[in-house]
Formats: structure tokens, C-alpha cells, sequence
């Protein structure tokens, strides 16, 4: 499946489908129309079964997914997507409003990209399919490349942008509404919202939590077709946990296991701690292991490629993956994907704080009769944590590091002196606060948005238990207290749901990745040395405006043999240059 062209909709025709389309609206060609008009869908729906009943169908019919957005639209209007579950990116012509109304789901699973100008709306799910339509530049914007190439983990997405200036993103958990007065987006989800439920013990959490995880997966692998199912397996508690709800919901319908598909190497005589942990994981359940670990080959592909309109976060990991799935039959993978978030968050070393902020001493005292040491032990690191990073860096203190020569960038100074930045939200100090801002930050949704472009390109379908809002609702309704560490161990609600399901050795043990950092840091290394060469002003071409090239290029020659994370990171920018095309050409 390739990109297609944006389609012209007028009155009448059927909807244009995601992800890798685009439709084009004129609003002068639909005004009068009466009624609501499906324009484009990218959808795929969980708790089918309560929607229809809330739409009063019967239990079971021949109604698509979109048929079913079209009549929540009808009956419900701008209240509609409250009652969607799963992932979906749609947008109808609404006859009320006179206006073209696209939303994403909470999270922002499915992509969706627009370009709005005065009387007309190209939407879709990939970017190059907006660009497609003749009336949409490609103008790169200046402003999003500045901060890309001044923190290189900075993603346009996360601020409903992209790298070009008349390419919008909308982002999880909002609608955008276009008519004559022009376009606008408001916030329709709202995490912080979710209610505190009367847990009063850790066990009944995870009780609840295995519960919901249990249903949703079921769910989620319910219309896979037997021996289509794959999960991503790393040494972590979240794919370990999807995984092996998996195995049970697949085992109770007697049908065969998933697939594992883990990006470690293979072990190469005694294994290491993260690979033990996935081969373990898949013993307990007879699981069918894939190694498919990312080759240099997989990396340069993004270097080279052209990230201002290309699916590009976290493609590299899990292009292997796709190739090994598209090889062996698997149409869905599940993946753990946002679990640190929300349904296995850590509290991430704000609990205690907290508790001591607003006054709740009982649990703070009762832990520290318990384990006097691990508490002020907690305390000092949050404490030095703080005083060594603060708040993050605002991207005006980055610019002015740089123009100082305290931040390293390769982006040119008279550029960067010109660039606006965003304003990002700082995090909240208090954990459900911060659990709902990382839900909201849309980092989850640009590397699940980028999976969908590129699975879709293959004809796989990824899906993400641990962000079904069920499990939402259960993990943000827990106490703070819930979150604070126990026996040295975090994330407790969470391992109390796996206990039986997936070994002890994983279950209560920390994250190593030493098989996975090597092999990574071995092929990132070796791509960027490949890449080095093709670095030249031509390559680059007008994008040498913003980049200062010789000196990109011998930061890529004086790379170590062995260098650190940051070392290779701070170079991601290079994906942004587009240098393939000439190479392609």
C-alpha cells in the first residue's frame, strides 16, 4: 500500500479512508448541505458492543466502523467522540454548523495532519498525501527545524505542528473545527477529570487492574483472524504484561499463542539480563520468538529519509519488527507502548512529596516505620534530582546557551537569533497531575501515528492495550499513595495484575537493557559513519540555509568508536535534512 493522491470530495461521494489519504474540502462546494456527511475515517473502534446498544442497534450487524461514527455524529454531535473507544482520526461535514469537524481520539493513536486556507481543508493521516493537493506549499517552517535541531528529542507533533509552515497537526484529544469565520481547535479530552476510585489496598488495584487488562485485551485480538496475532516483547513489565494477556485470551479460545517480536539481538552464547527476561517470558507461554533487532541499514533509511514529511519517529526499531510480521502472516501487533504513563506509572519520584505537600503524613509514617532508610533514601534522590536539572530548559535558555557556545547545535546563529519558538507546559508536581500531562504531551501519539503510517504500508495494524481509556480510568483513579515504593520495588498496582502471569524473575525485577543499548548504539554508530560522507552542501541543498554542514559532518567524522547515547542522539537531526532525495535522484 502506497500513499494516494488527496481526493476532491463533493457532495455524494464516499469518504476518503486512512491513513495514507488525504481528502480535499471546499467549503463553498458543501455549503447548504443539510444533514452530516462522513469525509474522511481512519478508525478502529473498541467497546463496538456498548456503542451500539448506547445507539440503540442490536448486539450484532453489518455495520462498519464508520457507519457507527456517523450515527454516534448524528445522535450526539460535538459530544460524539466522548463516546468512541479505541483509535480513530475522522472528520464530517456537519450541516448544522455549515462546517468541517475532525477529531482524534484521546490519545492521538491514529494521525491526522491538515492544511487550512481560506474556503478550503486538505485532512489526513500523512502528511504527503496533504501535499498531494496543489494548493498546499511545501515551505519548510523555519521556527520547528530550530528547535529540532536544538533539542533533538523535541518532536513537532507534541505542539500540533509539523516541519512545514502550512501543515498543522491536530493533536489527541482534540477537535478542530473549519467554517467561513476559518479554522480552530479547542481540547475535548481531559484526563485529569478521571475520578478517584475507593481502592484501599494495592491488591485490590491490581485485582481491578488485571480485571480491565483481561477484557480489553480479549478485545483487542477478537477480530484477528487465528495465527494473525503478534506482541512486541522486550524485557520491560508493559509488553511483558501485553504479551501475556495475549497468550491467555488467545489460550482460552484454544487458538495458538501470538508471536513475539523482540528488537534484542539473539543471545550469542549465555544471554544477557534483558534477554533471559523476553525468553523466560516467552517459555511461560509457549510463544513462538522472533529476534529482530534493528541493522544500520534500518537506521540510515531514516537518516536519509526526509522526517519534514516522512513517518519517522521510532521507525528505525521497528522496521525489523514489520519485516519479520509481513513475512510470518502476523495483521496485528500488540504493543505495551504507554504503559509507564498511567497504567504501570511510577510516580516518578513525586509521591512522597506530595503526600508531604497536602498534608497526608499517615502513609509517609507508616512506610517510614517500615523502611526508614528507603524513604529518606526516595527523599534525597527527589531532592538532588531536583537541584541538579530543575525545570526543563524553555528553548529561548537553549538559544541562548548556544549563542553563548554552552549548547551544542549545528543550526546556524543568524538562524536561530530569528526563530520563534514554542512554549511548552512545564509538568505538574503533583503524580496524577503529571501522569495526565504525559498523556496529554502527544509524544504517545506521534510514535503510534508514525507506526500507523508505516504499518499501514504493509498492511499491519498495531494496537495499544495499556492506552484503551478502561485501563485509563482504573490507573489515574488509584491514590496517590498506590505509587510509592514498596520493598524497593515501584509500580506495585501494576505487578500485583501480573502476578501468575508473567515470571517473578520479570514481574518483581528492575529494567536492564544491556543487549538492547549495545546493539542499538552499534548501529546508530555505524549508520551515522555511512551517512557522513553523503553530508555535503548539495545533498543538503537549500536546507544549507539552516544548517551549518562542515560542521555537522565533522561532528559525525569525530564520532567515537564507541560513543554515548547523547553522542548519537544529538545527531537525529540529520533525518530532517532530506539528503536522500538527492541520492534518490
Amino acid at each position: 500500500m502506497t500513499v494516494s493522491r488527496s481526493a476532491p470530495l463533493r457532495p455524494g461521494d464516499d469518504a476518503v479512508r486512512g491513513p495514507l489519504a488525504a481528502a480535499s474540502v471546499s467549503l463553498e462546494t458543501w455549503a447548504g448541505q443539510d444533514g452530516v456527511h462522513l469525509l474522511y475515517a481512519d478508525l478502529d473502534l473498541m467497546e463496538v458492543a456498548a456503542l451500539r446498544r448506547a445507539l440503540g442497534l442490536p448486539a450484532t450487524g453489518a455495520e462498519t466502523d464508520a457507519d457507527l461514527v456517523l450515527a454516534a455524529v448524528r445522535r450526539w454531535g460535538a459530544e460524539a467522540a466522548d463516546r468512541l473507544g479505541g483509535a480513530f482520526a475522522f472528520a464530517v461535514w456537519d450541516g448544522r454548523q455549515q462546517a468541517v469537524v475532525a477529531h482524534r481520539d484521546p490519545v492521538g493513536l491514529r494521525p491526522l495532519v491538515y492544511a487550512h486556507r481560506p474556503g478550503q481543508i486538505v485532512l489526513g493521516g500523512d502528511v504527503r498525501a496533504v501535499l498531494t493537493d496543489p494548493a498546499v506549499p511545501d515551505a519548510l517552517d523555519e521556527d520547528m527545524l530550530a528547535a529540532v535541531f536544538l533539542d533533538p528529542l523535541f518532536q513537532p507533533e507534541t505542539v500540533g505542528r509539523t516541519a512545514l509552515r502550512a501543515v498543522a497537526c491536530l493533536k489527541g484529544g482534540h477537535r478542530l473545527t473549519v467554517d467561513a469565520d476559518g479554522a480552530r481547535e479547542d481540547r475535548t479530552w481531559s484526563p485529569e477529570a478521571f475520578p478517584r476510585l475507593p481502592f484501599r489496598r494495592v491488591e485490590e488495584i491490581g485485582e481491578a487492574l488485571r480485571a480491565v487488562l483481561r477484557e480489553v485485551t480479549a478485545e483487542a485480538i477478537a477480530d484477528a483472524p487465528p495465527g494473525t496475532v503478534g506482541t512486541h516483547l522486550s524485557s520491560g513489565l508493559d509488553s511483558s504484561a501485553v504479551t501475556a494477556f495475549a497468550a491467555e485470551a488467545l489460550a482460552e479460545r484454544g487458538l495458538a499463542s501470538p508471536t513475539a517480536y523482540s528488537w534484542l539481538p539473539a543471545p550469542v552464547g549465555p544471554p544477557e539480563v534483558d534477554q533471559a527476561a523476553v525468553a523466560a517470558t516467552a517459555e511461560r507461554w509457549g510463544l513462538t520468538l522472533v529476534w529482530a533487532p534493528p541493522t544500520a541499514d534500518d537506521i540510515l533509511a531514516t537518516l536519509t529519509g526526509d522526517a519534514t514529511r516522512e513517518p519517522h519517529v521510532m521507525r528505525a526499531p521497528n522496521a525489523a519488527t514489520l519485516r519479520e510480521a509481513e513475512v510470518r502472516g502476523t495483521r496485528l501487533l500488540l504493543s505495551g507502548w504507554g504503559g509507564d504513563e498511567a497504567a504501570s506509572f511510577s510516580g516518578r519520584r513525586l509521591v512522597t512529596p506530595h503526600l508531604l505537600r497536602t498534608g497526608r503524613w499517615g502513609p509517609v509514617a507508616e512506610r517510614a516505620l517500615r523502611d526508614p532508610v528507603e524513604v529518606l533514601r526516595r527523599l534525597r534522590t527527589y531532592r538532588a534530582a531536583r537541584r541538579v536539572s530543575g525545570p526543563e530548559p524553555s528553548f529561548d535558555a537553549l538559544r541562548e546557551g548556544a549563542l553563548r557556545g554552552e549548547q551544542d547545535t549545528f543550526a546556524r546563529v543568524e538562524w536561530l537569533r530569528q526563530a520563534t519558538f514554542p512554549t511548552l507546559a512545564p509538568p505538574p508536581s503533583d503524580p496524577h497531575g503529571y501522569a495526565a500531562w504525559l498523556l496529554r504531551r502527544g509524544h504517545l501519539g506521534a510514535r503510534a501515528g508514525s507506526w500507523a503510517l508505516t504499518g499501514a504500508e504493509v498492511g499491519i495494524r498495531t494496537r495499544y492495550p495499556l492506552l484503551d481509556r478502561r485501563v485509563l480510568a482504573v490507573a489515574l483513579g488509584v491514590p496517590a499513595e498506590a505509587w510509592a515504593t514498596r520493598n524497593r520495588l515501584r509500580r506495585r498496582p501494576f505487578r500485583e495484575a501480573l502476578a501468575g502471569l508473567v515470571p517473578d524473575a520479570v514481574r518483581l525485577g528492575g529494567k536492564r537493557e544491556p543487549s538492547w543499548n549495545a546493539t542499538l548504539l552499534r548501529a546508530q554508530a555505524d549508520a551515522l559513519r555511512r551517512v557522513g560522507p553523503m553530508l555535503t552542501p548539495a545533498a543538503v541543498a537549500d536546507r544549507a540555509t539552516f544548517v551549518d554542514v562542515d560542521r555537522l559532518r565533522a561532528a559525525v567524522r569525530a564520532l567515537p568508536v564507541a560513543p554515548t547515547p547523547w553522542e548519537v542522539v544529538s545527531l537525529d537531526g540529520i533525518r530532517y535534512l532530506g539528503i536522500g532525495a538527492l541520492l534518490r535522484r
